[in-house]
């Protein structure tokens, strides 16, 4: 029997009718703002597990939506919105009739964050502990206008600067969103150019979510980025404050759970997936990294 896939969202998983406004591999936009779409009694559920190769912005303007990001249960409510990062796990499980929410899909490299990379993986941190973020009054009408006009300028199909335009409004909501992160952690951020260090450290991270499916060894990651695996791992910490292996292995650890967690899918199921020698191999890693066995683990 084969392992269920947790399905991988990129942009080819949408659909290209007229509610989603897309610039193809880049952004999908839509919403049901001036539309009621959830017309069944009571809540809709709509989706399984999927991983999301991109960013994901739910904006929810009225109503509740629930969800799950990397295993936890979160619910938005009027004027709160959800950040989900690349990689992240995510589950849409309940949209109350009459919700009227907006949704954006960012390509990491369209919208790429270019301001201190110290705070940018501080600000990754506090969102992986809680993704949701409710804006001041002020910053939630900004974006809700800017999300308009970008939806506005994106459906005139005669325009030759979409590309552009498009950076520079989610450039103003992204600064709005890491504003409000700067303020409530009470830092003043450095503003200075991407160093070496800083670039190998997100290279490494983008090999990381490309590979640690099939391996874990330090040595192959600096292979891959042709540095030694004693620089590399200094580099990763001096730059992150965690060393390489440990973010590998939150990557392996996450994976490891949300397969244990679905249905049909047996511990040597996820210990053949995951590229381990053998099963009780990946019970004893997974019981280093968590504190239960697979088994206990899939019975909470």
């Amino acid at each position: 029997m084969s392992v269920p896939e947790i399905i991988k969202v990129d942009f080819s998983h949408f659909p290209t009718d007229e509610r989603f406004v897309q610039l193809p591999g880049q952004l999908v936009m839509t919403d049901n703002i001036d539309e009621n779409r959830i017309e069944e009694d009571g809540h809709q559920h709509s989706m399984f597990p999927v991983q999301v190769t991109m960013s994901v912005n739910i904006i929810c303007l009225s109503g509740k939506v629930e969800m799950k990001i990397d295993l936890n249960d979160y619910t938005l409510t009027d004027g709160c919105m959800a950040l989900i990062l690349p990689g992240s796990f995510f589950q849409m499980k309940n949209i109350e009739k009459g919700s009227k929410c907006i949704f954006l899909a960012i390509s990491p490299d369209f919208a790429r964050f270019t301001g201190d990379v110290k705070t940018g993986i501080e600000f990754g941190r506090k969102l992986k502990e809680n993704p949701i973020h409710r804006p001041s009054a002020t910053e939630l009408e900004e974006n809700i206008t800017l999300y308009k006009a970008l939806k506005k300028k994106l459906q005139q199909k005669d325009f030759n600067y979409m590309e552009d335009v498009a950076r520079a409004y989610l450039r103003i909501m992204q600064c709005n969103i890491f504003h409000s992160f700067v303020k409530d952690i009470g830092r003043q951020v450095e503003h200075h150019p991407t160093g070496r260090k800083e670039t190998l450290f997100m290279q490494f991270m983008a090999v990381v979510k490309e590979h640690y499916i099939i391996n874990r060894n330090i040595a192959f990651y600096a292979d891959k980025l042709c540095v030694s695996p004693k620089y590399l791992s200094t580099v990763v910490h001096t730059v992150s404050g965690k060393y390489a292996s440990e973010w590998i292995n939150q990557y392996v650890v996450l994976e490891a759970k949300t397969m244990l967690r679905t249905e049909g899918v047996s511990i040597k199921d996820v210990s053949n997936k995951l590229n381990f020698a053998n099963q009780s191999f990946f019970a004893k890693y997974f019981k280093q990294h968590t504190g239960y066995t697979p088994k206990e683990y899939k019975a909470l």
